[in-house]
């Protein structure tokens, strides 16, 4: 048994749950403080190539060594590659030292096991040019100075508590909105052996709780983390949400395709996504504070673990574990739809769309099911993204949606994706 009282059998029994700790005013202050600055002018929205970037690296970089956490980049905390167009692009990477670190253990492999913590602190700089909102700051609260600052926390939490059994990598990533560079580049030069992860957690836009619904995309990469997960909410009580397919537009995603177990936290799609309005004052820092929380926990569960978990490939042997350009290469346009993430189909529930957009031009709305799009029918999330990325920007698709029990259609041109 492990000190959260749980079996090592696949089917966790939750026979107690240490009650969470560090809910108090402190933690979501210090949330708060973080989420503001990442958000500041100085940073520039953190834009790739952007000298606010560059500066936001360095406020990381500062903040692991304050933790006291050990570098792990090859020059420090930082692992830094260049881009195709020869961007320097970094990669911020700590490590909080496990008791087994370095020891000689006759479980072998259990001793050298480590479990992976990432959120990417870049984002859209003052928008693209031509776009409505070129020029104009944005800030990135949500889409993920929450995220950063949740990983923050959890490294202040973990240091605090005492280590775990096992090591905890902390990577910031870097490029993750022009293509997920950061976690591909890391995949291919990682830290630690990845047959040695036991699993990797993303934090990408946890900041606006909402009606107490966590959602959690990867459950379905290992045969325990269902349970897991659930095990862990135990003490937490949030209306955890555990779709059966990741869209696969984060982080985790490259992780998966490597055969590590991967998780992406996240609170929700909203009208400010990829937009100004992403502010901090937007923040649920109370929320934000108990996700925190929650994720520390199931860092701790997991690096305290002595079996590895059963990776299963999303789809089995789909397509799923192929790169995203053997799946039509990436998306370069946007409908404006949010998608509600938890609707299992058929068709794309919406959520709401996004303020301008094709889609509220052509009067969609919240409650409207997509099932049907440039001519191909719309089973679910994942195709819905597949048709999409044969798109390009300004191309016109037939779009059919359900409202109400009636059938509608209409002609939409698609922009480009920002």
């Amino acid at each position: 048994m492990n000190r959260w009282g749980w079996s090592s059998s696949c089917a966790l029994v939750v026979v107690m749950m240490a009650a969470p700790t560090a809910r108090g005013q402190e933690a979501v202050e210090r949330l708060q403080k973080d989420v503001r600055a990442l958000c500041a002018e100085k940073f520039e929205g953190r834009g790739a190539g952007s000298a606010g970037l560059a500066l936001a690296a360095s406020w990381i970089e500062a903040r692991f060594r304050e933790l006291g956490l050990k570098g792990q980049g090859e020059a420090g905390y930082r692992q830094e590659w260049q881009s195709k167009d020869g961007k320097t692009m970094v990669n911020l990477i700590a490590v909080l030292e496990g008791q087994a670190s370095g020891a000689q253990s006759t479980a072998g492999e259990a001793a050298s096991r480590h479990v992976v913590l990432g959120a990417h602190y870049d984002h859209l700089g003052r928008g693209e040019p031509g776009s409505a909102n070129a020029g104009v700051l944005h800030p990135g609260a949500d889409d993920n100075a929450s995220g950063v600052a949740a990983l923050l926390e959890c490294a202040r939490q973990m240091q605090s508590a005492g280590p775990p059994a096992r090591d905890v990598v902390f990577v910031a990533f870097g490029g993750e909105e022009t293509g997920l560079l950061g976690s591909a580049y890391y995949a291919e030069h990682p830290a630690r052996p990845l047959a040695e992860c036991t699993a990797m957690l993303n934090l990408d836009t946890v900041g606006r709780l909402a009606g107490n619904k966590l959602t959690i995309f990867g459950a379905e990469t290992a045969q325990q983390l269902a349970d897991v997960l659930r095990g862990v909410n135990t003490g937490f009580r949030f209306d955890l949400q555990l779709p059966e397919k990741d869209p696969g537009g984060s982080d985790q995603t490259n992780f998966v395709r490597k055969g590590v177990p991967a998780i992406q936290l996240f609170t929700g799609a909203r009208a400010d996504y990829h937009r100004p309005t992403d502010t901090p004052e937007k923040i649920d820092y109370q929320g934000l504070a108990r996700i925190t929380e929650y994720t520390q926990e199931l860092v701790r569960y997991l690096a305290d673990r002595d079996e590895p978990l059963g990776f299963t490939p999303p789809g089995a042997a789909s397509a799923a574990a192929q790169p995203a350009a053997g799946r039509g290469g990436s998306r370069r346009v946007s409908f404006g739809s949010i998608p509600d993430f938890n609707h299992k189909g058929p068709g794309v529930l919406l959520s709401g769309v996004v303020p301008g957009s094709p889609a509220e031009q052509v009067g969609m709305r919240a409650g409207d099911v997509i099932v049907e799009f440039a001519g191909v029918a719309i089973k679910d999330l994942q195709g819905y993204s597949d048709v999409l990325k044969t798109l390009a920007p300004g191309d016109e698709a037939d779009v059919t949606y359900m409202r109400d029990g009636a059938r509608h259609a209409v002609k939409v041109k698609v922009v480009e994706r920002k």
